[in-house]
């Protein structure tokens, strides 16, 4: 299993679907897994990624299988932790993740030619963000590397929650439907945020067109197509419990906003990612949270006078990775940006 570990001893396991065949300036994507599925959710899309011309890495976050766990007192951090120490645990998962980041394109001699694209997918938007965040905090070397290489920045299906914005009225997602009792919260999660749902007329960015529960029952929840290998070798419950659901709940609202506003919205932050294109990418048949997410990227990214690119995808749930894999591949190479100049 490659793992890497920082001088600090954290380790991380990630997978690597090597180096594409006939092709020496490939471009290395670099993902950053959501709550529950980790690196194995994108088993599909490592496979056809040498055929592309592309080298997909997936990493698994702390907590998940074969990365460090964390220590009871960075879980209490979490858990019932003050802002600046739950600000402060965050930004340490970033600066973790970019030495990661570094650690890659150096042991695995990434070619900077074809560069690297990042994409924190789902809950996963959280700690990219974070990454975005660490630059300043990262040794010269690493900082100047990090900018030659990486051309382009996705957040891939990116949840509101995952912006730090609050739950608009009448809006639910499993883990806060009273409906719902506790310990059936996680099996709920997994059938949900794997449906195609039916929203309304969503050119007219109305919340009201937005719906929780309507789900297109022609189209199977992902979650019911996977064979008992698969499931298992994708799904870990274990660590929403000890880290993940806190995070993208209320207790961490205002730390994960002020984060995202730094990240995508601060201008000096952007500029030392200059040749950095940066998107949002989404499908119109996911839930609600996570194209209210879109919306607000793209509002947000016109008021500030940064660009943020935004691509829609037709059709689509949140496991466009897995229920689609060469189209999945497709949308996002077509956010690859070789030519954006350094500011």
């Amino acid at each position: 299993m490659p793992t890497l570990t920082l001088p600090s001893g954290v380790e991380f396991f990630y997978t690597d679907s090597g180096t594409p065949d006939n092709a020496s300036d490939y471009t290395t994507l670099l993902i950053i897994h959501g709550h529950t599925f980790h690196s194995g959710t994108f088993g599909r899309l490592s496979a056809v990624a040498p055929s592309n011309s592309l080298r997909i890495v997936c990493v698994n976050r702390r907590e998940y299988p074969a990365s460090s766990p964390y220590n009871p007192a960075e879980l209490a951090a979490f858990m019932t932790g003050t802002t600046e120490q739950r600000t402060s645990i965050l930004a340490q998962q970033g600066h973790d993740l970019a030495l990661f980041l570094d650690g890659l394109i150096v042991d695995l001699a990434l070619p900077e030619a074809g560069g690297v694209a990042v994409a924190g997918w789902s809950l996963g938007t959280i700690f990219l963000t974070s990454l975005i965040c660490s630059m300043e905090t990262l040794p010269q070397a690493t900082q100047e590397r990090l900018s030659d290489f990486v051309h382009t920045i996705i957040l891939l299906q990116c949840p509101s929650l995952s912006l730090g914005l609050p739950t608009p009225l009448g809006l639910l997602i499993p883990h806060t439907d009273p409906k719902i009792a506790p310990e059936d919260r996680g099996s709920a999660f997994v059938k949900w945020v794997s449906s195609y749902f039916v929203h309304g007329d969503l050119s007219t960015r109305n919340l009201n067109n937005l719906t929780y529960d309507n789900i297109d029952t022609l189209r199977p929840p992902t979650i019911s197509t996977l064979k008992p290998d698969d499931l298992h070798s994708m799904v870990d419950f274990a660590p929403g419990e000890r880290y993940d659901n806190i995070i993208g709940l209320d207790p961490f609202q205002d730390v994960v906003y002020k984060q995202t506003i730094k990240a995508l919205f601060d201008s000096k932050v952007r500029q030392v990612w200059g040749r950095a294109a940066f998107w949002s990418v989404y499908g119109d048949a996911e839930p609600w949270n996570i194209i209210y997410g879109g919306w607000f990227l793209e509002d947000q990214a016109k008021a500030a006078g940064l660009e943020i690119h935004s691509k829609i995808i037709q059709g689509c749930n949140h496991f466009l990775v897995w229920e689609e894999p060469d189209r999945a591949i497709k949308e996002l190479k077509s956010c690859f940006n070789f030519q954006r100049p350094r500011l």
